[in-house]
């Protein structure tokens, strides 16, 4: 049997198209993620609470994953903790990147650590917010950290300039800390 040269060329064509195909296909597909067990997220709570400076301490939450642009479904294990500054701040946190410091040395420390699949989940999308993630035995936590004014408090005079607040122009009570630890398995 004979195979004509234009024959051979439309079916690599055809083998050619059907791996691209594939590949949309499973590229479109929703990633699904399980919050990590009870006793794994306790054991991230205790590493944060035990090396985090901070009060009051970090609730632990199992919630549905985020709507994302990554396309992750699932659920999470959520440890939060949110306060002013006068509950957050103190002699050792008294900015957003010493909170980051804290939280990813708590979890260093544990043995969580950065590659280029948590990468995906950094970001700093505006001032006053930073997020990272580390991962260890096949599980990932991303951080959020947010500081922000406290809703209805009023902007002192010299705290705002060409619609930007100077966070740390205002008053511990009038700053708002929210950090928020999300891990989960893949």
């Amino acid at each position: 049997m004979t195979v004509r040269p234009h024959l051979l060329k439309a079916m690599a064509r055809a083998v050619a198209f059907s791996g691209v195909l594939f590949a949309l296909t499973t590229a479109a597909q929703a990633e699904t993620v399980v919050a990590l067990p009870g006793a794994e997220c306790k054991e991230v709570r205790a590493t944060l609470e035990l090396y985090v400076p901070i009060a009051p301490g970090f609730r632990q939450l199992e919630m549905p994953f985020p709507e994302n642009d990554e396309k992750i479904q699932g659920t999470l294990c959520r440890l939060v903790a949110v306060g002013t500054g006068v509950h957050v701040e103190n002699e050792r946190i008294r900015t957003l990147q010493d909170m980051q410091g804290y939280v990813k040395g708590a979890l260093v420390e544990a043995g969580w650590k950065a590659t280029a699949q948590t990468e995906r989940f950094k970001g700093k999308s505006k001032h006053g917010r930073h997020v990272f993630a580390l991962t260890r035995n096949n599980a990932i936590c991303v951080t959020t950290i947010q500081v922000g004014m406290v809703p209805g408090v009023e902007t002192p005079r010299g705290a705002m300039e060409d619609g930007t607040i100077y966070l740390g122009s205002l008053k511990p009570h009038q700053r708002e800390w929210w950090v928020a630890v999300d891990c989960f398995h893949f």
